[in-house]
């Protein structure tokens, strides 16, 4: 399987366990890895063909910056979800990092890893 990979996109959210920390949106970074077929995209060079990442990266910035989360866990799932929507993609690997202002100094950021495969995803929604 062919793998595209993403890296470091930049997103504001809502998250945090407390009011307080919700209140204001603070930056997250994601790292992505798609699992796709590339093989047309790569004998054709056209763009219909793969993932329009420059879009896809817009849509999940969106994605993030209109939730409220409370937990990275459930924005890195709202993540996977997201990237699913387009059923080139088979599997995707989200890390998303984040940086908690009460605990800056004794660690540099937090992060949550998930695999999803678009198999999984259908096959639990009736």
């Amino acid at each position: 399987m062919d793998k595209i990979h993403l890296r470091e996109i930049s997103c504001q959210a809502h998250i945090g366990v407390t009011e307080e920390e919700r209140a204001v949106a603070q930056r997250i970074l994601l790292d992505l890895i798609l699992h796709l077929d590339l093989e047309t995209a790569a004998q054709t060079d056209d763009l219909e063909q793969t993932v329009d990442y420059r879009q896809l990266v817009e849509e999940i910035r969106a994605a993030v910056g209109q939730g409220c989360y409370a937990l990275l866990e459930a924005l890195t799932g709202a993540v996977c979800s997201t990237v699913l929507r387009d059923d080139r993609i088979s599997m995707v690997e989200v890390k998303a990092y984040k940086f908690p202002e009460v605990l800056r100094g004794a660690l540099k950021d937090v992060a949550v890893e998930m695999t999803r495969r678009a198999a999984d995803l259908s096959s639990t929604s009736l």
